[in-house]
Formats: C-alpha cells, sequence, structure tokens
C-alpha cells in the first residue's frame, strides 16, 4: 500500500511533485475543479502527491475511483482527502494537471539541446521529449483521456498549450526560423498538430514506434517549411 510517508520521486515513472504542478497553476488560475486548499508546507505536498499517486495507480488497474478507494490506496483518512479536495472529479484534475505539466517540463528540459542541435534534430528532440511524457505511463494517459473529456478542464489545458508553445516559439527564433509574433503563431500550430499526430500514432498501436516517430516530425518539419519557404 502507498503511505504518505512514500518517497514517489525515487520511481523513474511517478509523477512531478505538487511543487512543480504549482509552477505552472497557482491559486490566482481561474481553475474549474480547483483544490479546496492549496498545500504549502512540504508534508501537505507530499500528502497530496501520494494522494495523486494513489489515483493514477487505481486508473492503470481499472480500478474504482471513488473518494474512499482513492483514499484507502493512498492510506490516509477521507478526511483528509477532502481538505484539499472537493471529491473525486476534482482529484482527477488536480492528476491530469500533475501528467500535463510533467510533459511541459519534459520539452522544456530538451529545449536547451534541441537549440544546439539541426533544425530537423532539433525538432526531433522536442518530439521525442513529448512522445516520451506521453507514453512513460500508456495506461494512465490512455485513461485519462477518457475522463478529461467529460470534465471542465479548458483553461488548464489552455495553460499547458502556453508553456509548449513557448518552448517551440524560443526554438523557432534561436533556430532563426520565424520570430515575434509569427513564431509565436508557427508554434501554435506546430504543438496542435504535433499533439493530433502523437494521440492519433498512439490510439492506432498503444505505442509509438520508430517509424511513426520519423513520420510525425517529417510532418511537422515541413510545415516549417511550407511557412518560410526562404
Amino acid at each position: 500500500m502507498v503511505t504518505p510517508q512514500t518517497r514517489l520521486d525515487t520511481d523513474k515513472n511517478s509523477l512531478l511533485s505538487y511543487a512543480d504542478v504549482t509552477r505552472i497553476f497557482t491559486e490566482e488560475t481561474d481553475l474549474a475543479l480547483a483544490p479546496r486548499k492549496w498545500p504549502r508546507q512540504a508534508r501537505s505536498r507530499a500528502t497530496v502527491d501520494v494522494i495523486l499517486e494513489a489515483t493514477a495507480l487505481l486508473l492503470e488497474e481499472g480500478k474504482s475511483c471513488s473518494t474512499n478507494a482513492i483514499a484507502e490506496r493512498a492510506g490516509v483518512g477521507i478526511a483528509t482527502l477532502y481538505q484539499y479536495f472537493d471529491g473525486r472529479d476534482g482529484v482527477i484534475a488536480a492528476l491530469s494537471r500533475q501528467v500535463r505539466a510533467r510533459l511541459a517540463h519534459t520539452v522544456a528540459s530538451a529545449l536547451e539541446t534541441a537549440c544546439r542541435q539541426s533544425l530537423r534534430d532539433g525538432l526531433g528532440s522536442l518530439v521525442l521529449a513529448a512522445v516520451q511524457a506521453d507514453t512513460e505511463r500508456p495506461l494512465l494517459a490512455a485513461r485519462l483521456d477518457e475522463i478529461e473529456a467529460k470534465l471542465p478542464l479548458v483553461t488548464d489545458h489552455r495553460r499547458i498549450m502556453t508553456e509548449l508553445c513557448a518552448s517551440v516559439t524560443t526554438f523557432l527564433e534561436r533556430q532563426h526560423v520565424a520570430s515575434g509574433v509569427k513564431a509565436e503563431i508557427l508554434a501554435g500550430d506546430l504543438c496542435t498538430i504535433a499533439g493530433a499526430l502523437i494521440d492519433a500514432a498512439r490510439g492506432r498501436t498503444g505505442t509509438i514506434e520508430a517509424d511513426q516517430f520519423d513520420r510525425i516530425t517529417g510532418h511537422l518539419l515541413a510545415i516549417i517549411h511550407a511557412e518560410s519557404p526562404e
């Protein structure tokens, strides 16, 4: 059983800590299904991390995600769970933020390497980062996709898209592909199309093979060349 004392960061597949999530999502953000209480101290953040990891495990196992089931799996009292969340949907929303924040963090971490590479190789590095973040826990990603579609998470998704577009905009500018507003618009197109292509490839086989990865990178490169014929 997962307990509040479990150190989730020792598992390479564990999610980002709540501290990392709150670099993107803050109390000032107008979120639907916002936490009832934002954890501030290390102990409370660790408790929320354990609750969310327990939820992730239940989703991966295809088990019930009622608040009672989550609290039992996390090894916390139901009253502790309700300290932070209004109910099951609030927990799922927080888990979604954690997973999507990991995606943005992984892509941003690949940015410096990508900017030192050729345009094609750098673009491939960013795509690889997005694919890896999205496929490290494929069962969780698939279950979350199903549930998220039924929840009001538009603002959440917009915040993550903003983070991803910022990384890609920087890449395009440092690769001298585009700058300013043109780079921002092209980055938005690339992020939207890349997300659709990754989801489609994952939906066909459950994983993304090397040839699919190359195909996605090739499509994005063609869009860049079409927008920058010079």
